[in-house]
């Protein structure tokens, strides 16, 4: 019982150190990594690309409109703006919505209607 113990132990510990010791597996598991990453970046540069589209076509409303409400203002940076920042954008939509913070406010009436 103990001869055939020893023989599945030291089996099992030869075929675990030839997988992972072998090449061929830390290059199939450094590109499933790389893969891995290559699609996170890209998913990460679409929200970037959506959330830069949002504030431009929100903000260029609220300039055509020639006011903004604070609720406005708060919505474009709490989900747009803020999460275009975190994502790494490059600011080219900052000045956009600078344009935007800076116009007249008007708050909406009781009716909820601006």
């Amino acid at each position: 019982m103990v001869d055939n113990l020893n023989y599945w132990i030291t089996g099992c510990v030869t075929i675990l150190v030839g997988i992972f010791g072998s090449t061929g597996f830390w290059a199939f598991v450094s590109s499933r990594r790389r893969k891995k990453e290559e699609a996170n970046s890209a998913i990460t540069k679409v929200c970037v690309g959506v959330a830069y589209l949002g504030i431009k076509m929100s903000c260029y409303k609220l300039l055509d409109r020639g006011y903004a409400t604070p609720d406005d203002i708060e919505d474009i940076e709490k989900y747009l703006y803020e999460p275009y920042k975190q994502l790494g954008g490059n600011g080219t939509a900052e000045m956009i919505f600078e344009k935007a913070k800076n116009l007249p406010t008007k708050p909406k009436d009781k009716e909820g209607e601006i």
